[in-house]
């Protein structure tokens, strides 16, 4: 196993927080080119699209703006509806949507030749999920999922698995959390959420009952997740399919009325996942973290977060009040903050609010074969912070 390690990366007493505002654009662009901007209905405008380690920029009609990505991005196809307008029939869509913030932007790829711009498409969806999840990795410290309880601390004896995510404080705010479900007790399940994986500090719990709404994000390659009101995002695709699959699991158990689980049970739900976390080891290791020597034997290092920290929300600790009760408050996202390469935005920077075009709908048919890349290539388009 990869050692476990002391950074200082890892959460502290007051836990890991990042601000989601808009941030500078770091380096040079991974990828330039031309798109065409849906700003509203019937209005498409081609722009020049630059795509940043996190986030992207282009200019229209003399505003420029300047998107920063956090771990609550996700972009995906989209296609006109049959019969909305023949004139942009040839125009291939994706969003990328900044749902936490209520916000979506529509860009496309035009040509004449359909395969090639289905092909383009493709390529730009790909990149841009890459930089989230980019973005999204570079929060997290060095960790493994676990499920054995933390010994000298109670509260976690009924657990049956744990790790860190990142949850959706507010709309400024996201914090690495400490993730824990437990099993369910007397007809409910719970969720804690702890300041680090020494599980001292609590921030709060989640009650699963067996009517509780659990849904993922549909995007490519989206981290994110759902439980109640509160928005979660993993490391990959591979750790939301396993978090949901044992929230899933835990539910059904209740909806049947199953009876608490014993000892013995519990061991072996533990063993059960243990050996899925096996099974998808290579899925769920994210790239940008390394075993290296050090005066104190090996250490695991992480990449430099893509985010600015900044200090978390006030907080209802312990059991005094459930997290739910915690403000969730959404606004819109306004394009303003330096440009790229240092550049300081134009102060009539515009407010883009949510962009609803009638006429377009979610494309959920898999891309094509011929865009698939390894994963060795996924990333290789991508410097590291500082590489320029």
């Amino acid at each position: 196993e990869v050692p476990s390690t002391e950074e200082s990366m890892s959460p502290g007493p007051n836990g890991l927080s990042f601000s989601t505002l808009q941030q500078p654009l770091r380096g040079t662009p991974i990828r330039e080119g031309r798109l065409w901007y849906l700003s509203a209905e019937d209005q498409v405008d081609a722009v020049h699209f630059s795509l940043y380690v996190n986030g992207f920029f282009f200019k229209h009609e003399g505003v420029e703006v300047s998107i920063s990505l956090s771990p609550f991005v996700l972009v995906r196809n989209c296609k006109f509806q049959s019969g909305y307008n023949a004139t942009l029939t040839d125009v291939k869509i994706f969003k990328i949507s900044l749902f936490a913030h209520s916000a979506c932007y529509y860009f496309g790829v035009r040509s004449d030749d359909e395969r090639w711009a289905e092909e383009e498409r493709s390529r730009w969806v790909l990149d841009v999920s890459r930089a989230i999840r980019l973005v999204t990795q570079s929060l997290f410290p060095p960790f493994h999922i676990t499920c054995a309880p933390v010994e000298g601390v109670p509260r976690t004896r009924r657990r049956l698995m744990a790790g860190y995510l990142v949850h959706h404080e507010d709309v400024s705010v996201a914090s690495v959390v400490y993730f824990e479900l437990q099993a369910h007790e007397k007809g409910m399940a719970r969720m804690m959420l702890y300041e680090s994986h020494r599980c001292q500090g609590v921030i709060g719990e989640i009650p699963l009952h067996e009517s509780a709404m659990c849904s993922e994000k549909i995007g490519i390659n989206c981290s994110c997740f759902s439980v109640e009101d509160h928005q979660f995002s993993t490391r990959t695709l591979a750790e939301r399919k396993l978090w949901l699959r044992a929230i899933s699991n835990v539910r059904v158990k209740l909806q049947n009325c199953a009876p608490d689980p014993t000892e013995e049970e519990l061991n072996s739900f533990r063993v059960a996942i243990k050996e899925h976390l096996l099974s998808i080891r290579a899925a769920i290791q994210p790239p940008g973290f390394k075993v290296v020597n050090s005066a104190n034997g090996l250490k695991c290092q992480s990449m430099d977060p893509l985010l600015q920290r900044c200090h978390p929300p006030p907080r209802c600790r312990g059991n005094k009040a459930p997290y739910g009760s915690l403000p969730m408050s959404v606004t819109a996202i306004k394009a303003s903050g330096p440009g790229p390469g240092g550049k300081s935005a134009d102060s009539e920077v515009a407010e883009e609010s949510r962009i609803e075009l009638q006429g377009i709908q979610v494309e959920l048919r898999p891309m094509p074969r011929a865009t698939a890349r390894t994963r060795s290539e996924e990333f290789a388009v991508v410097p590291k912070p500082g590489d320029g």
